[in-house]
């Protein structure tokens, strides 16, 4: 206990007083000699009794006393960065940490431009040590005292009390020659929550040092801030005289002095080592922001790296297609984001879940199979299609290569969303599906027009003999008016078919539907309110109007059998363009201006698993025997044989909406053809004594038609085929006024007679009789004829009409 209290009095000795310890024993001894100087001087002054000699006396007294007090004024300024000292070399200017020399006797002697900005509590021992906030700083100030008398490396961390707050530095003590330089580093409030103490510093270092690549960071003037031992051994440079420095004092010239800057530095760059030798090295820079500023993140290569790693981890994850790599039990055990993303669209981790369990139920034991097969080499060239249990239904394709990793083998399989693709693939097929049908639809209705055409002239033909009062008369009308019926149905299958002949006109929409609306209310009921909102300057539109008014009234009734318990349908009318092709299922409408047209009702809405066919011939959403089945694909085989498209949007419960596009007819239009007016007048005597030429392979049609036309006067020669017709005509001497053809026929059809016929010059007027559409012939014809047209089924009156107006029809 002794010896440790006179250790301490004779430290506090060597120390005090404070004001002297920093003048070194040669400067104490200088201020003791003044002293006694000044002393002697005052004595002598008191002894002297000569005025001379007192002047003289005091004069040297007050010289020594000015002396001695700039003396002390220079020692006692606060401030130990005395240019007097000698300035260490210029780079410890150029870091931008403080850096201070700590002298033998224990004085701060110098500090680079960093430190006379920061660390202010560096003015002298003195007050950095009453600077000092806490025992455990001046423990460590003690410890780095002692380290530098015993010339080791310490870092030790000191807290001051500073004027708003306390300031944490870390002091890095390195033995010099005879002194000691201090590396300070301010520690910020992020620093101080991260390990700062010695060992787990060193802990980060000797990791950083473990790796293969050289590794430094550069502050943005392209200073050193930290290097690991292999780039230290690489430049043969210890790793204290890279830290602190510019890089550009270890590369050569021809890069050091090109434009680009030191954090841009990429590929290769020349660097001189210790022994000035020229070493190539490959760099990848990285800047990352760090306190307001960027340093660099910076790896040297001796060779150039083809890719690493983290090339390889990057690539797997901006991969353009979902990818997952799955071991020998279907567990996923690594994924790129957009597979996490796209397909494993679940709140579980992928990693380590079972691929299998996200695809249906119904391909579950296939999938698995088919992993089996591919893990044991039965590979195949074909992608493997799989359906994901998602909201969504998604499909994929997904290819497979096996992965061989040590003794384990596994899937990587990439995946290629083809859900949109089979949807296509899928409409597609149901558009060949509907176009065979209506084709289907085309044949039986044209069979059955010339069936329903017999029944129709037969039951006319037996009426001319049967009054309203004879028995046999409420029969006939029953015969025919099912006949009619039956009529209707096969114009509604025409329709589907796009098969149906239309008579176009030039109609404003608003008109017409104006004067539908009456009818409309009277279908709908009371309980239905109907609304109709057009759009003012509406276009016009090239339609039939009656195949028209059949579209709004067939949506119209099918709006009101969805509302039950009353509701509202609006017809709302607009003009509306399209900028560019838009694609709407299979369809897709071009672009320029339409008129759009929808009918919207509050109704139950259309089931989101039915409502892509609701257009089907055949299908009804309605119960069993309450509709036909044809109402919505007769609205669709007129929409679309007019030119138009056809939308349709529903909700389950609010009620559905379709949307009717129909081009807009422009003036400059050479395609449009006004159809005469229907309310032209028949004409009133139907008989005539023409000669018509009758063409027709079907016995029953024939056979009612040339009855009715001799009924009314006519002279009429029967034909089966257009072949018995041309000898006919070669053999016949009497004029033919009148042709009247089927289109459809064996040995020779119809436009193909009617050429033949021309050839020989003979030029009769033509009545084409058929079930099919008029396009069927017209296209044949080139429109170098001109002919008339009647469609199947037609009733006496009808042909006998038709035939008188086209007998009294003059010559053009």
């Amino acid at each position: 206990m002794l010896q440790e209290r006179s250790a301490f009095s004779f430290r506090n000795l060597a120390t005090l007083p404070s004001h002297f310890q920093k003048l070194g024993l040669v400067g104490t001894l200088c201020a003791v000699n003044m002293g006694l100087i000044a002393l002697l001087g005052a004595l002598m002054m008191a002894l002297s009794g000569q005025i001379a000699f007192f002047i003289l006396s005091l004069l040297m007294t007050v010289s020594t006393g000015g002396m001695i007090a700039l003396f002390f004024l220079n020692y006692e300024k606060p401030n130990f960065f005395s240019k007097t000292h000698p300035s260490p070399s210029f780079p410890y200017e150029e870091n931008l940490h403080p850096l201070l020399h700590l002298s033998p006797d224990l004085y701060l002697t110098y500090g680079n431009q960093k430190a006379l900005d920061d660390c202010w509590w560096a003015e002298n021992t003195l007050i950095l040590e009453e600077s000092l906030a806490c025992q455990e700083s001046k423990e460590a100030l003690a410890r780095l005292f002692d380290a530098f008398a015993h010339r080791k490396e310490i870092t030790e961390t000191l807290i001051f009390r500073g004027k708003h707050e306390e300031e944490s530095w870390h002091i890095h003590s390195t033995p010099q020659e005879s002194k000691a330089l201090w590396q300070c580093h301010k520690i910020s409030s992020s620093e101080k929550k991260a390990p700062s103490s010695p060992e787990e510093i060193n802990v980060l270092t000797t990791l950083l040092d473990a790796r293969a690549e050289g590794l430094f960071c550069l502050n943005k003037k392209g200073i050193i801030l930290f290097c690991n031992e292999k780039f230290s051994q690489w430049l043969d440079y210890k790793r204290e005289d890279l830290i602190g420095s510019p890089l550009t004092k270890f590369l050569t010239k021809t890069r050091s002095t090109g434009s680009l800057p030191l954090l841009e530095l990429q590929g290769k760059c020349d660097f001189m080592t210790s022994a000035s030798r020229v070493k190539s090295l490959f760099l990848e820079q990285t800047q990352l922001p760090f306190e307001g500023e960027f340093i660099t993140y910076s790896l040297a290569y001796l060779h150039t790296p083809f890719i690493e790693h983290s090339d390889l981890s990057r690539i797997f994850n901006t991969s353009p297609l979902p990818i997952a790599c799955l071991d020998e039990k279907g567990l996923i055990q690594d994924s790129n984001f957009l597979f996490r993303d796209q397909i494993w669209s679940a709140d579980t981790p992928a990693k380590g879940a079972s691929f299998l369990d996200f695809v249906v139920d119904s391909q579950r034991e296939e999938v698995r199979n088919a992993f089996h097969a591919f893990l044991n080499g039965h590979e195949e060239g074909t992608p493997l299609e799989i359906q994901l249990n998602d909201a969504k239904e998604s499909i994929v394709a997904a290819y497979l290569a096996t992965l061989s990793l040590e003794d384990r083998k596994g899937l990587l399989i990439q995946f290629n969303d083809i859900t949109d693709q089979k949807k296509f693939e899928s409409q597609l097929g149901q558009s060949q599906k509907m176009q065979a049908v209506g084709q289907l639809a085309g044949g039986i209705a044209h069979d059955f027009n010339n069936l329903l055409t017999a029944m129709i002239g037969f039951c006319d033909l037996l009426l001319l003999r049967h009054t309203p009062g004879d028995q046999s008369f409420t029969d006939v009308m029953q015969i025919k008016q099912n006949a009619n019926r039956a009529a209707n149905l096969v114009r509604q299958l025409l329709a589907f078919s796009r098969q149906q002949t239309l008579q176009p006109k030039v109609l404003d929409i608003t008109e017409s539907l104006a004067e539908l609306s009456a009818l409309l209310r009277r279908l709908i009921g009371s309980n239905i309110e109907l609304k109709i909102k057009h759009e003012r300057d509406l276009g016009l539109v090239l339609v039939d109007q009656g195949q028209l008014e059949q579209v709004i009234i067939n949506l119209a009734v099918n709006a009101r059998d969805s509302m039950e318990g009353g509701g509202e349908i609006i017809i709302t009318t607009q003009n509306y363009e399209f900028k560019k092709a838009k694609r709407y299922g299979a369809d897709v409408i071009p672009p320029g201006p339409y008129v759009l047209v929808e009918v919207s009702d509050t109704g139950v809405g259309i089931k989101p698993e039915i409502i892509d066919r609701i257009f089907d011939p055949f299908f009804s959403t309605k119960e069993v025997g309450s509709g036909t089945g044809l109402g919505l694909s007769t609205v669709y085989g007129i929409v679309k044989q007019t030119g138009g498209f056809i939308q349709v949007k529903s909700k389950v419960g609010e009620g559905t909406t379709f949307s009717i596009y129909l081009p807009q007819y422009l003036t400059d239009d050479t395609k449009a053809v006004v159809a005469p007016s229907r309310e032209k007048t028949p004409p009133q005597d139907l008989t005539g004594s023409s000669t018509i030429l009758l063409v027709e392979d079907e016995d029953a049609v024939r056979l009612f038609s040339a009855r009715a036309l001799r009924s009314k006067g006519y002279t009429v020669i029967e034909a089966v085929n257009g072949t018995e017709a041309l000898d006919l005509i070669k053999t016949n001497d009497k004029t033919i006024d009148l042709v009247i053809s089927d289109v459809i026929m064996p040995q020779m059809d119809g436009p193909t007679f009617i050429k033949e016929m021309n050839d020989l010059n003979i030029n009769p007027k033509v009545l084409f009789i058929s079930g099919y559409t008029e396009d069927t012939f017209h296209d044949q014809l080139n429109g170098a004829e001109k002919v008339a047209f009647l469609s199947k089924p037609f009733s006496l009156n009808d042909l006998a009409t038709r035939v008188k107006e086209i007998l009294d029809e003059e010559e053009s």
